[in-house]
């Protein structure tokens, strides 16, 4: 069967690898010059919400050159009544979301093991991962009263007690009298995934995926119940079409306007991410692996750059009640205080920077993977996720499930 993959970013690239492994003839589209672009540091990584802005809006020109007024009302109540229907066969919102990515996860990194030993995808970095730090005992003691159910689920974090954790990572020392415990993971989700992407992509092209790079999908068209055709844009600019038996959209945000004018239901909600980068005025104190501070909702990454060590610190916050409670500048500065309780003296304070990037991400928080209403489009997405790890099993799942077989994971998967 012929498949389109559209998008090439990680979820595009691991769908069609799996997807060729059982059997089919795989196209990917994507609009960048090479597959994996953010993935692989060729392009800006851009924000959800702007993606979706624009790509509803090219949509919206496009519909509204081709329909008239009362055609235009009526393409829209087909629509919702489309989206009413899709919903129905949608998966239903699951009481703890941790359960089903704990699951998904644990199904990418067996699927990776499989893929480094059977086609030689590197190892990775084994240094650094990622510690989860906690300075409420009665959150730590609830993370420990929850191990066996979480390891169960094949979560592999280690618990640290704050000796343990203070050995691995010493510049937590100081707050040595405030610290309640740690959970670390070797397979950090946010470790750079450019040497996995390339490898992908190179045993993708062996195996006979074609790549149509540089052309932009402009539209999906459905017909009698199904999609019909994909109309895109060449290098050249001029319009072309592609048709297969079955399409997968893997498009990142820019799927959620076509998935809207399909009918499609695609709930989404929009939040702010704080981005602080500050200089290390202490190498002796900044920490070695990527702390996550439980309590304050921190991410804090040391990374290099031309300027020298930066601490890279991140948070984010639902976008309608950031803009309704309190200002940018409040933000930042309790940011940094936060930063600097937990890592005194280790970061020069009066040159930090703030930035902040609006992203549009499921109501869930859980990637949407599996069936639409229409027989032969397939979802395989994860709108404003920064997460990588998982683009293993959920290229694995969706491939099993454009097949016709079950997947081997229990998710929360869409018309399942």
């Amino acid at each position: 069967m012929r498949v389109v993959v559209l998008g090439a970013g990680l979820l595009g690239v691991t769908s069609a690898y799996y997807l060729q492994q059982l059997g089919h003839e795989v196209i990917v589209v994507d609009r960048h010059a090479t597959p994996a672009a953010k993935a692989r540091g060729r392009v800006a990584p851009a924000g959800g919400a702007a993606t979706l802005q624009r790509a509803g809006t090219g949509l919206a020109h496009t519909a509204g050159r081709a329909q008239g007024g009362w055609a235009r009302l009526r393409a829209g109540m087909r629509r919702r009544v489309a989206k009413l229907l899709d919903h129905a066969i949608g998966a239903r919102a699951p009481r703890d979301p941790r359960e089903h990515l704990v699951r998904l996860a644990a199904y990418s990194r067996k699927s990776a093991r499989v893929l480094r030993d059977e086609a030689g995808l590197p190892q990775g970095s084994r240094i650094g991962g990622l510690l989860n730090v906690f300075t409420d005992v009665e959150a730590f003691n609830a993370r420990l009263a929850r191990a066996p159910h979480w390891s169960g689920l094949g979560c592999e974090e280690q618990l640290f007690s704050p000796d343990d954790a203070i050995r691995m990572e010493p510049a937590l020392q100081a707050i040595r009298t405030r610290f309640a415990g740690a959970t670390y993971s070797v397979e950090d989700p946010a470790r750079d995934p450019s040497q996995v992407a390339a490898s992908l992509v190179f045993l993708c092209r062996a195996a006979g995926v074609r790549f149509l790079t540089k052309h932009t999908v402009v539209s999906l068209k459905d017909r009698d119940g199904r999609i019909d055709r994909v109309e895109l844009l060449d290098p050249a600019g001029q319009p072309m079409t592609l048709r297969a038996q079955a399409y997968v959209l893997a498009l990142g945000a820019s799927s959620v306007p076509h998935a809207e004018y399909l009918g499609v239901d695609m709930p989404l909600r929009f939040v702010r991410e704080y981005i602080v980068t500050i200089p290390v005025k202490d190498a002796a104190r900044a920490p070695r692996v990527a702390l996550r501070d439980v309590q304050g909702k921190l991410r804090i990454t040391r990374v290099e750059s031309p300027e020298g060590d930066q601490l890279r610190v991140t948070a984010t916050v639902r976008a309608g009640l950031d803009e309704d409670c309190e200002p940018d500048s409040d933000r930042f500065n309790a940011i940094l205080a936060r930063v600097e309780m937990l890592l005194p003296g280790a970061a020069d304070m009066a040159h930090a920077s703030l930035a902040t990037e609006m992203h549009a991400v499921s109501t869930t928080r859980l990637p949407m993977i599996g069936k639409t209403r229409l027989p032969n489009l397939f979802i395989n997405t994860a709108p404003g996720t920064p997460s990588w790890i998982n683009a293993l099993g959920a290229g694995k799942s969706i491939a099993r499930i454009v097949s016709g077989l079950r997947p081997e994971l229990q998710f929360a998967f869409r018309g399942l």
